[in-house]
């Protein structure tokens, strides 16, 4: 992805690995939200808030080092920038 008055920058292995990292995350903090719209068990209300959390603070984290490093990559029509 090219950025107006920018150069493109280089992504290393480590960058690739970090941004999927954070693109899986991000794919399990949505099927946890769309599991917790169908269950109706405190039990398990209780844990899919549990795991919400838990994934949302891991998310937050990386999202923090991906725009820490400033980088970018496009990855599935989906434009990663940090």
């Amino acid at each position: 992805m090219q950025t107006l008055g920018k150069k493109k920058k280089n992504i290393n292995q480590s960058d690739i690995c970090l941004l999927d990292e954070l693109y899986t995350t991000k794919k399990t903090l949505d099927d946890i939200r769309q599991r917790f719209d169908y269950v109706t068990e405190p039990e398990m209300i209780s844990s899919c808030i549990y795991e919400m959390r838990s994934v949302q603070e891991r998310y937050s984290y990386l999202l923090s080092k991906v725009r820490e490093k400033d980088i970018s990559e496009e990855r599935g029509g989906i434009a990663w920038k940090g």
